[in-house]
């Protein structure tokens, strides 16, 4: 399966600095009659304004990115390896059992709360915090984990679907039906999160597996860009024929058109 894909993360209008942060890993192997692609994108919202909240999503990032490289990929490489030797080796004594996307997701998340959480409990005490969605995008499926109000949607045939869903306590509101989805738009405790990294020694992670075709887009944000945009405007954008970067740019201004309260962070993989 071929893609393309872009990201862009930006101050915003209001602050001066940037607690966002994004990656993407992509190894593309070719071998006979087969094209085997394999992706990681990460995005992460850190808190803690002034106590440097960037440091808790840069934590979250390089976690999850240093795992993927160094277990997870490695296991696949492997994999590859056997293949290709006919099977020898398959049974030697100690092999890594290679780990499924959505385990790992689980675990390389929970380790990126491990660590922010002991910093804030180290000599410096800081309060820092961050929000992450996680996708591995392999042969056709997308597996997605999934902590905090960053957020995944799919696009495809002209229809946009919200893959993750937000810890947020207002949300939680509106999933009770206490709160209409206008209501927590505007409420003024709709920042409140239920569930981060680094709030508790131990964090549930979220986990969805989605099936993809040519033509789906999937764009991963913080919340920087869907509080300042409304579902419509994004689905507008998206629907355009136009490269991912191309899209991304048009996102991110809108959001900054729209007030830039916050800053914002977006990663468009387009299926071609």
């Amino acid at each position: 399966m071929d893609f393309s894909w872009a990201y862009l993360t930006d101050n915003g209008l209001k602050r001066t600095s940037n607690e966002d942060s994004a990656l993407g890993l992509v190894l593309n192997l070719d071998t006979y009659q087969e094209r085997n692609t394999l992706g990681l994108f990460v995005v992460s919202d850190g808190m803690g304004g002034k106590e440097k909240g960037e440091l808790a999503s840069k934590i979250a990032i390089k976690t999850i990115g240093e795992a993927f490289v160094g277990t997870f990929l490695k296991n696949s490489l492997g994999k590859v390896a056997e293949v290709v030797n006919y099977g020898e080796g398959a049974s030697r004594e100690g092999q890594e059992v290679l780990a499924s996307p959505a385990n790992f997701l689980v675990q390389s998340i929970q380790e990126a709360n491990r660590r922010i959480f002991h910093l804030k409990r180290g000599g410096n005490r800081l309060h820092i915090g961050a929000t992450v969605t996680a996708g591995i995008l392999s042969e056709e499926l997308l597996t997605l984990g999934h902590v905090g109000d960053c957020r995944c949607y799919l696009f495809y045939e002209q229809n946009m679907r919200l893959l993750t869903r937000d810890h947020s306590m207002v949300n939680e509101l509106i999933r009770k039906g206490i709160l209409t989805q206008e209501e927590g738009r505007n409420h003024p405790q709709r920042n409140i999160l239920a569930r981060a990294l680094g709030s508790n020694e131990e964090v549930e992670v979220d986990t969805t597996v989605s099936v993809l075709g040519r033509g789906c887009k999937i764009l991963m944000c913080t919340d920087g860009l869907y509080t300042m945009v409304p579902d419509a405007r994004i689905q507008e954008i998206l629907s355009r024929g136009e490269h991912p970067q191309v899209l991304i740019d048009q996102l991110v201004a809108s959001a900054n058109e729209a007030g830039g309260r916050d800053n914002v962070t977006a990663l468009l993989i387009q299926i071609i």
